[in-house]
């Protein structure tokens, strides 16, 4: 079935490829070069052929066996609706790393975009983590300071009105989410210690806050590093208003959760954390706050639990016993004032 609505879609776009691309002269053809599976669709690579030169473009299918028909055409119109209003501003303040949306072909489940041409930053964390000598080059430096920028970028450009911080409504989360972690085994010390450390710190935090676009999934293994600064390309779960902690407090975690391998020097993933903060120019307050909101999204991971076959019940004991140490040492190195 995604073959013939790949098909389809190629044959769209070789007719309609000089309206996108008017400088590249005539459209020659549309080749298929790749793709990637995912849970709920496909990525797939696609290369438009035209009298002067070639253009990179990505193709996402979302898969109507997991969503229904009209399931995947809602997911892609939301999508391309994101995509379209971020491109829009996007190009009117010059932020590049944002793909071009190409058409709308939501009717059949689709979203086409110009493919962003790099490598994900989590990569190059991996990279680091692994080659002597790879930290040196100053690229995973380089990589963490890009992306601070650019996503603060992005919140000043989709700037909403300020709101203020539901401090006890976040609280109440991060309370919840303890009582779940307790049932995979993070003991009541460590709860006690980051339920008071959170709160001391929210109790000093009642200034509006500007609220922003959320991308909901600014994740190093979602940031694309280009030759010049980087981008993100997923707009699936975009919100057009939220809190503008959310994706620097996601992107934090997911750097600091790389601890978890045996091979990943803390000392890395805490240098790429204080260069995207710097970058991000995070003021001391927002520093104190990230700190409570990276360790909410510390706590739903060790909440979700890992994801494999009920049978594997050791891989499941395995996962829940690293991730209750790496929570406990979060807690200790992110919150000192709950001691």
């Amino acid at each position: 079935m995604s073959e013939n609505v790949m098909d389809q879609i190629a044959g769209e776009l070789k007719n309609s490829g000089s309206q996108w691309f008017p400088e590249m002269g005539e459209t020659r053809g549309v080749r298929i070069v790749g793709h990637t599976p995912k849970t709920d669709h496909y990525i797939y690579d696609l290369v438009a052929d035209f009298a002067n030169g070639s253009e990179r473009l990505a193709a996402k299918l979302y898969r109507a066996s997991k969503c229904g028909q009209a399931g995947a055409r809602t997911l892609a119109a939301a999508e391309t609706a994101h995509l379209q209003s971020v491109w829009n501003v996007a190009s009117e303040k010059k932020l590049a790393g944002v793909p071009r949306p190409i058409g709308d072909f939501s009717s059949i489940g689709a979203v086409i975009s110009c493919k962003l041409t790099g490598i994900p930053l989590q990569s190059i964390i991996m990279k680091a983590a692994l080659l002597p000598g790879y930290e040196g080059l100053g690229l995973l430096q380089g990589a963490a300071t890009a992306s601070g920028k650019w996503l603060r970028s992005f919140q000043r450009m989709t700037a909403r009105p300020p709101q203020p911080l539901d401090t006890d409504g976040l609280q109440a989360e991060l309370e919840k989410l303890c009582h779940s972690c307790r049932g995979e085994g993070l003991d009541d010390i460590s709860i006690r210690k980051i339920l008071s450390g959170t709160r001391a710190i929210l109790d000093h935090a009642r200034k509006p806050l500007t609220n922003s676009a959320v991308l909901n999934d600014f994740t190093p293994l979602n940031v694309v590093v280009m030759e010049q600064g980087v981008g993100f390309n997923d707009f699936a779960r975009m919100e057009e208003d939220g809190s503008t902690y959310t994706d620097p407090a996601t992107f934090l975690a997911c750097v600091e959760a790389l601890e978890k391998y045996p091979f990943c020097n803390r000392r890395i993933t805490t240098e790429v954390q204080e260069n995207f903060l710097d970058a991000y120019a995070a003021t001391d307050q927002e520093r104190e706050i990230l700190r409570v909101m990276k360790m909410k999204v510390l706590l739903s991971m060790f909440a979700a639990g890992r994801t494999v076959k009920e049978s594997a019940v050791r891989k499941k004991v395995m996962w829940a016993n690293v991730m209750k140490k790496f929570i406990q040492a979060a807690a200790d190195r992110s919150l000192p004032s709950a001691a």
